[in-house]
């Protein structure tokens, strides 16, 4: 079972193009609910949420909140880094509630102790310029 668990990780990290770096960044975002494939999201008003970012890497992020969202939906990201403000557009592409997913957001949650009861996985719909951990 553990050497299960170690390959199922192992496979996650081959999967990831960009190094993710972790991070407790405040975070504002906009998302939006309704049909994603015929969506226009100027003309939507959007639903407003917050929360903290727990890893980043130039191709997304990830999220603790309160809110529940729904996967392949588009999202805007607002939050600073040491350098700069970033406003950025993604999809999501994983979400859940922390106490159903005991693996990787468990060990997140408990180490940054954020405040929030469920996790958002988010793809940028293009990547930001290479980030370190002294960026954040």
């Amino acid at each position: 079972m553990h050497n299960e668990k170690l390959l199922s990780e192992d496979k996650m990290a081959e999967k990831r193009k960009y190094q993710r770096y972790a991070c407790k960044l405040k975070a504002k975002y906009d998302y939006y609910e309704g049909n994603p494939d015929d969506m226009d999201i100027a003309t939507i008003t959007p639903i407003k949420g917050d929360g903290y970012i727990l890893d980043i890497s130039q191709g997304g992020l990830f999220i603790i909140t309160n809110e529940r969202v729904a996967i392949g939906m588009p999202i805007r990201i607002n939050f600073k880094t040491k350098k700069e403000d970033h406003s950025i557009m993604g999809k999501i592409i994983r979400t859940g509630l922390l106490k159903n997913n005991p693996s990787e957001v468990a060990l997140k949650f408990a180490r940054f102790s954020a405040k929030g009861d469920a996790y958002i996985a988010i793809e940028f719909d293009e990547t930001i310029p290479e980030i370190s951990d002294k960026d954040i």
